[in-house]
């Protein structure tokens, strides 16, 4: 007489003489968790947000070029026969005394104007408006020579989005590997097989 077990993890069924025992299957052993993927995404976004909430707030602490900023209005003493570089706005152009007021475009943006002294470069081609790169030697308070200066065309600026545009068919293609649209019920898909 043979009894058969209907719990897939114990013996498969015995004799008077001998005892066969079927392996246990891992997929027994293991309960699989329903929401995985959910809870894991909620994770990953909840770790995202708090880093970033971590270094909006530690930004200006740890940021060396901002700490360089601080002690340039700070204590200026300290910075004294400094090489320090920066990007400026152009408020005034006085030719007479070959000096530049220029607003410090970097954040937390609330730097005061400040005077930069222009014997060593060429300004002809500089006009009010104008965003400029700027080498300059401070020399104690309020006293900063400009070494050398780069004007900023406005194309720089547009360039960054130019770059980005070779990844929108990349993202595109990885996309449509996973996902397809249905045009009968105007929605997208998961597909059954990588395409």
């Amino acid at each position: 007489m043979i009894r058969k077990s209907t719990s897939p993890c114990f013996f498969n069924g015995f004799d008077r003489n001998q005892i066969i025992l079927k392996p246990c299957s891992i997929k027994y052993l293991k309960k699989p968790m329903k929401h995985k993927r959910l809870i894991l995404g909620l994770l990953a976004l909840f770790l995202l947000i708090t880093s970033m909430v971590y270094c909006y707030q530690n930004y200006g602490k740890n940021d060396p070029q901002t700490k360089k900023y601080r002690q340039l209005f700070e204590n200026p003493e300290t910075l004294n026969n400094t090489e320090i570089s920066f990007l400026g706005e152009i408020l005034a152009i006085d030719r007479t005394n070959q000096s530049l007021r220029i607003f410090i475009q970097k954040e937390p943006y609330t730097y005061p104007p400040i005077e930069i002294n222009t014997t060593n470069v060429d300004t002809q081609n500089l006009k009010k408006g104008d965003l400029i790169d700027i080498i300059a030697v401070l020399h104690g308070k309020n006293q900063i020579t400009a070494t050398k200066i780069w004007l900023n065309e406005p194309w720089k600026t547009d360039l960054i989005y130019i770059r980005s545009l070779p990844a929108i068919p990349f993202v595109l293609y990885l996309f449509f590997r996973t996902w397809k649209f249905n045009t009968t019920t105007w929605q997208f898909e998961r597909r059954k097989k990588n395409a």
